[in-house]
């Protein structure tokens, strides 16, 4: 059977260099999931022959091929500063792509094309994204009970429809933004100045967030405070060692300062 060039060549886009040769990977998840609003970041991994040097990357909706004339959200030879897709990969083995402020437009089969020494392989199978609203944010606890005794602790979960792999999640207690991020907050050791609403959110902005969660930590009159417990501690600790070194600074000094034999003054009766 006879095949014409172009043809031949469509095909050998499609498979990849060498005619799919293993040596040429790209690997990332099937489908990913994001919050509108929010930040995401998508792994990604890809491999060559030994030898290849690697000259340019694109990341592509809805193409298998993601050729030169195709539309792009990144291409290595053409950065855009104020773009939403940032490349967090290299040239190397890393092909990670981040989607800041998510819209719905934003959903879409992407592909990963990178070239070396003239050749170029784009993986045929893409990885799907979608965005939803995020209006099922919810807050999690470990502990049943919204009342937890000086000293307890809790952990409070993020959770949505959306799976949390490499989501950004911020934390806000009484409205105001907690320094903690990730899709779980690790609260140990609590005193009354944890009692509070926790929210979460998956926008940066705080716009969407979830119901709030009630804490409140009462005494706990059999148990001391935390906090008191570790600033005694390391005030007794810390008085202590002055008081050793002193000591030994004051017997290096002495020892230091007394008149050796080669020194003793010999007082000799006079006779008359």
């Amino acid at each position: 059977m006879k095949m014409n060039p172009w043809t031949l060549s469509v095909l050998l886009l499609l498979a990849g260099p060498l005619g799919a040769d293993p040596g040429w990977q790209v690997e990332y998840p099937d489908s990913f999931c994001v919050v509108e609003g929010s930040t995401a970041t998508i792994p990604c991994s890809f491999t060559h022959p030994a030898g290849q040097r690697v000259e340019r990357v694109v990341w592509c909706p809805n193409h298998e091929i993601c050729h030169l004339t195709t539309p792009n959200v990144y291409n290595s030879s053409n950065v855009r500063a104020d773009s939403r897709f940032q490349y967090l990969g290299d040239l190397v083995r890393n092909c990670t792509l981040k989607i800041i402020k998510t819209v719905k437009q934003d959903a879409a089969t992407y592909h990963f094309r990178f070239e070396a020494n003239g050749d170029k392989y784009t993986k045929k199978k893409g990885v799907g994204v979608t965005v939803t609203d995020g209006e099922d944010v919810k807050v999690r606890s470990s502990v049943t009970d919204n009342v937890v005794k000086e000293g307890g602790q809790v952990t409070l979960t993020c959770t949505s429809a959306c799976s949390f792999h490499r989501l950004d999640v911020h934390w806000y207690r009484n409205g105001h933004a907690l320094s903690e991020t990730g899709p779980a907050l690790h609260l140990s050791c609590l005193t009354n100045n944890n009692t509070g609403n926790y929210t979460c959110s998956l926008d940066s902005s705080g716009r969407k967030t979830s119901a709030p969660w009630s804490l409140v930590v009462v005494e706990d009159e059999g148990r001391h405070k935390c906090d008191s417990d570790r600033s005694v501690t390391v005030s007794v600790v810390s008085v202590l060692l002055a008081v050793i070194l002193l000591l030994l600074a004051g017997l290096v000094f002495a020892k230091r300062s007394a008149p050796g034999p080669e020194h003793e003054i010999v007082y000799s009766e006079v006779v008359r």
